[in-house]
């Protein structure tokens, strides 16, 4: 049976300006991450995104926001990882644990 991946997306966003986004299998939204001034950087925030969401020193933890919605938030050191806001505070959990698995199996592709 083939393994099931997602994969992250790289778009050029805002003009010159490069952004990824992480998508399950089933095409739902993990994670989008900010914005970076190349291609390559970009690419690079990717590996450390995967690097971050390993280590065992990350803490992960579930937010209210204002409207009543649930955010994940993933905390490594200095980097911060915000999830899409969900209704449930379930769901988010479950996102947030989708982020982890799909960051470590998906395949890199190109917008173009």
């Amino acid at each position: 049976m083939a393994e099931v991946k997602g994969k992250f997306i790289i778009e050029c966003v805002y003009g010159d300006l490069f952004q990824f986004s992480l998508y399950a299998n089933n095409g739902q939204l993990l994670y989008e991450s900010r914005e970076y001034a190349s291609k390559s950087s970009c690419a690079s925030g990717i590996e450390t995104f995967k690097k971050n969401l390993l280590d065992e020193k990350t803490k992960t933890r579930i937010d209210k926001d204002k409207n009543g919605n649930y955010k994940f938030i993933i905390k490594n050191g200095n980097s911060i990882y915000v999830g899409e806001s969900y209704k449930s505070e379930q769901s988010a959990i479950n996102s947030a644990e989708s982020t982890k698995r799909f960051a470590q199996i998906s395949d890199i592709v190109e917008n173009k």
